[in-house]
């Protein structure tokens, strides 16, 4: 459960308690600018923030189908986490599905990521996204979490978010990345749609971040019936 810990951690561990150990992990602990840019990413995405006590914790579960992406982020975030990454099955609905997950420590850091986007318990787009919403990484890693091929196309899968929130989105988009997006209706809930001419400009903006496992999702069916011997 320690893997990914430096040496001086793993020995703190072995000869303190472990809330001893915990506390002294985050004194020390500040969010790294890849860190700021991957957590972004991820809360836009499917990441949680967590109150337990006194601050907040990520939380990051992903289908195990996902587990280079999981395992992603766990090595991102090593050094405010305690446990490695927990390969589980959970009951949905009436189904049996393999998950993947891991959780960091709480930490006053992940708090004020909590009090912007979930000032009132639900997850929402923050006024201010345009400010947070900067670095193509974060585009990345939030294209990783929802990202998708259509026909012509791909589409990030906000569902989540009220139509407000989308438009918000699209407008940060187009103004920090140049690129021009509209938004759809999917399954009744609001989504951010890329044109095939928005494509030529959207890839080598995320595309050196994305792992091989993940490019699938810049390529349109219609492109992929082409490339089909």
């Amino acid at each position: 459960m320690t893997f990914g810990l430096s040496s001086d951690i793993l020995e703190l561990m072995r000869t303190i308690p472990r809330e001893v150990c915990f506390e002294a992990i985050k004194k020390s602990f500040s969010l790294s600018q890849i860190q700021k840019s991957v957590l972004i990413g991820t809360i836009l995405g499917d990441g949680k923030i967590q109150f337990r006590g006194n601050n907040c914790r990520l939380h990051i579960k992903h289908a195990l189908k996902q587990l280079p992406l999981v395992e992603y982020k766990r090595n991102i975030f090593r050094n405010i986490t305690s446990m490695g990454v927990r390969k589980f099955q959970q009951i949905v609905g009436e189904g049996v599905y393999n998950f993947a997950e891991f959780v960091t420590l709480t930490h006053a850091e992940f708090t004020k990521y909590y009090c912007l986007f979930y000032p009132f318990g639900k997850k929402i787009v923050p006024k201010k996204i345009g400010q947070l919403l900067v670095d193509p990484l974060s585009l990345a890693v939030w294209f990783m979490d929802d990202g998708s091929a259509d026909y012509a196309g791909v589409s990030l899968n906000t569902h989540s978010f009220i139509k407000n929130d989308v438009e918000r989105l699209i407008i940060t988009i187009r103004c920090n990345f140049g690129i021009k997006t509209n938004k759809r209706i999917n399954k009744g809930k609001w989504i951010i749609y890329f044109p095939k001419a928005s494509l030529p400009k959207l890839e080598p903006i995320i595309g050196t971040y994305l792992p091989e496992e993940f490019k699938y999702k810049l390529i349109p069916y219609s492109v992929r019936k082409k490339q089909t011997p």
